[in-house]
Parts: structure tokens; sequence; C-alpha cells
């Protein structure tokens, strides 16, 4: 879920907020960002809702701060998150993890993010405010070892063993931040990436989790692509999938005005197995006003009046979703 490939230059420098680095020596650095959301939901039946900085969901409002310490062959790293909500907030340990190289290998172990998910989890690095549905279907932190493995200068590949896929019995903080703990029923993840075609990327993912609730089994997959049409537009699409709950799709258009301005149209969908479906179309502009400060701005129609999964941010069933962020990184 941090995946900036596929952009091009003037959007990536754009993204390049996401990665800046607070040096303190040559092997220790702090890394993180901060963003504050406003939204406003309208919904075409119902009572119209607000918050600012108290949704409690980290892709809108969010502190994050890490430790990133590198010495030879050995790295690892440690970083704490905050959402704000109406009453207290969530935080606590997200990423803690030691990664050692041997060659063309990285094994890193503790708890860390699933390589599942064209969006990326960590908000600077978001051409939008809110994910597509499809996230639904998407890991986000477990706790394990994994193995990557870079083959050639286009072609890398991983595999992982972890406590779960999902965590589907615990509730605030912890279903994004880390696994079910349970390693007798663990999950097992994979991916494979190709970057040999030029300004094509092309990602497939497989993950299986023993341990979801009422202590079933599932399946899930993930394949996107993304392509520069020229050097300011790039295309990208995914489809996602879990066995016994349904599929996912986004389509989306990047366009990069200049090197501060760029927007995004996306369009995006579920289908739940039981029937359901919705649909969302996104409009979303990002204008970086420094190097460390971004303004996002959003308007997300949803079409969902019978969908009971993966609804798109504050909002479910027919409805407009509007939303402002300010984000900086450090």
């Amino acid at each position: 879920m941090t995946k900036l490939t596929g952009w091009t230059a003037s959007l990536v420098a754009l993204a390049a907020t996401a990665s800046a680095d607070v040096k303190i020596n040559d092997y220790l650095s702090l890394t993180g960002y901060a963003a504050a959301t406003g939204t406003y939901t309208d919904p075409d039946a119902g009572k119209n809702t607000s918050s600012l900085f108290n949704s409690g969901s980290p892709e809108y409002d969010v502190i994050n701060a890490g430790l990133v310490g590198k010495y030879g062959d050995f790295g690892g790293k440690v970083s704490f998150l905050y959402t704000p909500t109406r009453a207290n907030g969530n935080s606590g340990v997200l990423d803690l993890y030691a990664t050692y190289t041997t060659g063309d290998f990285v094994v890193t172990a503790g708890n860390f993010l699933s390589w599942l998910g064209y969006e990326s989890f960590y908000t600077p690095n978001m051409t939008q405010i809110t994910y597509a549905p499809d996230i639904f279907f998407i890991p986000a932190y477990h706790t394990g070892v994994k193995v990557d493995y870079t083959a050639s200068k286009t072609l890398t590949a991983g595999v992982a063993v972890v406590d779960s896929e999902f965590n589907t019995t615990a509730h605030g903080w912890a279903p994004y931040a880390q696994g079910d703990g349970h390693f007798d029923k663990f999950g097992t993840e994979a991916y494979v990436s190709y970057t040999g075609i030029d300004k094509l990327t092309l990602w497939a993912g497989f993950g299986y989790d023993q341990n979801q609730a009422g202590g079933g089994q599932t399946v899930l997959g993930d394949v996107w692509a993304s392509y520069a049409l020229s050097s300011t537009i790039t295309l990208a699409a995914e489809v996602d999938y879990q066995e016994d709950l349904g599929s996912g799709y986004l389509t989306e258009l990047q366009y990069a005005f200049s090197d501060k301005l760029s927007g995004i149209v996306r369009i995006s969908g579920v289908h739940a197995s039981s029937g359901e479906t919705g649909s969302y179309f996104t409009v979303s502009p990002t204008y970086k006003l420094t190097s460390n400060f971004l303004v996002k701005a959003e308007v997300s129609y949803a079409d969902a009046p019978e969908a009971t999964i993966g609804t798109q941010g504050l909002l479910s069933g027919k409805g407009t979703i509007y939303a402002v962020q300010a984000v900086f990184t450090f």
C-alpha cells in the first residue's frame, strides 16, 4: 500500500513531500507527517454531517512520527500514529521492524505494512483524500517475516508469513495497525512487480488468511497497472478480490498541470458476493505550497444504495462528499 510507481516526473516531484526525512546522524533519521481534514457529507436522504480533525480515520486526520535506522546491512523503523476522534483518539505503535540485506534479498521481521493495494496507506502519498471502496479488500499492518527479492532492474518479488492478513475481531486502533496475533493460524502474502515495458508498471499480489471472523479461511488477490501516457498524464487501474466477500475496482487519470499543481479523476466501485453494488466518482486537485506542505481538495459522489461493504469515506448510500486537507511532512 505504499505505491508511487507509475507516476510521471511531475507527480513524483509533488509526492516527494512525503519522504522529507530529517537526518540525525549517519545512522538515524526522523520521518513523519501530519494531516488535518475538513469534510462535509450531503446524502440524498438523511442528515448532513461534517468533521474537522476528529474523524478517527488515518486517511483524513493523522499524526505519524517515525525513527529510521541504518547500519551496514542492517536497518529498522519504529513509528507512532495518532488519529483524533470526537471523543479522545486512537494512538499506538505502527511500524516496528528490523531489516537485513544480503545480496538481492531484503529480510524484514516485525510489524509492517502489507504489499497489497495501489493506493497508499500514507496520507502524503495519496493522489486524493478518500480511498476508493476497493480498499475494503486490502490488508494493512500485520506481524511476521517477509523477504523481498530484486531479480533484475525490472523484476521484483516477495513472500511473507504473517499472523493474519486482516484483524477482523478488533476495533478502534487495532484493525489497521496490527494483525490478530495468532500465529497458529497464520496468513501468507506474495507479490511480483514488472517494469520492463517502457512507461508501464504491472503488479500482482496474493494473500491467504486462515483466521477470518468465525474461524473461516479466505483468499484475496490484487492486480494493478499504471501507464505514463505522457510527461504529464498517467493512467492507472486496479481490481481486487476477497473470497466469499466480493470484489472492487478503480480507474484513475492523473494529470500534472505544473510542478506544483496536479489533479486526478477516479471512477471506482464494489460488488459484494451477496449482490450489493456501489459506484463512486471522484475529482481531486493537489497544490504543493512548499517542499513540506501541500493542500488537497476533493468532491466525490457515491451511488451505493445497496452497498454494505466498501462504502467510500464517511458516506454510505447516495450523496456527495466535500473535503479539504492540509498535509505537512518532515
